[in-house]
């Protein structure tokens, strides 16, 4: 499980260029798949992001790898928040 704090989303936003405003609530999806594909060590040069539902900034969150070629993003009490699919 993940939590994403407001400080980490404001040194990505920074480092990104990425001014809009819809980010004071809620979590960047593409950092979200950043931080999942890296912890999960896949070598995914590239990845689609089918988004279900925004992350808000300190909820906390779950990923499973189902496959060779999908992740599933989920909340704690698991309701679906995005899915990443190998490209």
């Amino acid at each position: 499980m993940i939590q994403i704090t407001r400080e980490a989303v404001e040194q990505y936003l920074k480092i990104v260029n990425d001014p809009n405003p819809i980010h004071d609530q809620i979590i960047p999806g593409q950092m979200v798949a950043q931080i999942i594909i890296s912890q999960l060590q896949l070598d995914w040069s590239s990845f689609k992001i089918k988004y279900v539902e925004s992350i808000e900034i300190n909820e906390v969150i779950d990923y499973k790898h189902t496959t060779d070629n999908k992740v599933i993003v989920s909340n704690v009490c698991g309701k679906i928040k995005m899915k990443i699919f190998k490209s």
